[in-house]
């Protein structure tokens, strides 16, 4: 579980809520060894989707998104103020945020847009612009969930496996109440009092983290464990679908156990916004 308490924590609690919290889960599930030979590959941006979103600087969100990459967090130590990427942000992450024709062409309408509330103030800083990217396919493109036409409420961060082939496996995932905010997941900031380092936190928010680790420990599973999204990756649009099953090859054998996971929309190729798109805007 991820949680959001908050207060001002410090000490050994600096670590037990917020992005400092998620971080410490990504470490334990992905060990300095394994994440050394991923550096290797291309490694594919976190995506999140959100139905919020704050008031961001791009030093806090390249510092955020630094700490949750699972190749590059044993690295970069979010308590020092200069430690992160320096990457350009698009090679970070995705922001999955509706477009104003995916609210006015949903179910809902224009009066549902409510439920994504997002101030012009706070979309419009022009280093978030080139990551905005879709909640549909463009142009009525695949949708096996059905869930083009509604307007998204769920918030999810998902950091995708490098794709190879047919591989469109997740690395982690999260399933949460929190927005992209620094009053959800905390801002480390100095302590005058102490001389030291804190985390401040304005908001309760609860996550759920998954990981092929997690799952493997929890589950008590015999073989290694591989997440994928149902659906836009590699599934069945219809029919039965099986949550966990063997990866059974040609000849009857079976080297992982596959996790699916039914998110609703698409993880490893979402459209990124053009000159036609406009993000929808709700004070």
């Amino acid at each position: 579980l991820i949680p959001s308490v908050p207060g001002y924590h410090q000490g050994m609690a600096i670590k037990k809520y917020g992005y400092l919290k998620l971080r410490k889960e990504i470490i334990d599930s992905f060990p300095s060894s394994q994440t050394l030979g991923e550096k290797k590959k291309k490694k594919s941006p976190i995506v999140c989707q959100i139905s919020s979103l704050g008031s961001l600087q791009e030093k806090w969100l390249r510092k955020f998104f630094s700490a949750l990459d699972y190749t590059s967090t044993h690295t970069t130590n979010p308590l020092d103020e200069n430690c992160m990427a320096t990457k350009p942000l698009q090679s970070l992450t995705k922001i999955i945020w509706p477009t104003t024709d995916e609210i006015r062409n949903s179910v809902e309408g224009v009066a549902g847009g409510g439920s994504v509330p997002g101030r012009e103030a706070n979309l419009q800083k022009p280093f978030l612009k080139p990551l905005y990217h879709r909640w549909s396919k463009r142009d009525g493109g695949k949708d096996p969930f059905l869930t083009a036409r509604h307007i998204p409420h769920i918030k999810t961060v998902v950091q995708p496996s490098p794709s190879f082939g047919d591989d469109r496996s997740i690395e982690w995932l999260l399933l949460s109440s929190h927005n992209l905010s620094k009053a959800a997941w905390g801002q480390v900031q100095n302590n005058k009092r102490t001389g030291g380092k804190d985390c401040f936190i304005a908001h309760w928010e609860l996550g759920v983290m998954f990981s092929p680790a997690t799952l493997l420990e929890v589950c008590g599973m015999t073989k290694p464990v591989r997440i994928l999204s149902i659906g836009y990756d590699g599934a069945k649009d219809n029919g039965t679908i099986s949550l966990c099953d063997d990866d059974v090859d040609d000849d009857g054998s079976s080297d992982f156990i596959n996790v699916r996971v039914p998110l609703p929309y698409d993880v490893h190729t979402p459209d990124a916004y053009n000159g036609r798109d406009d993000y929808w805007i709700a004070e």
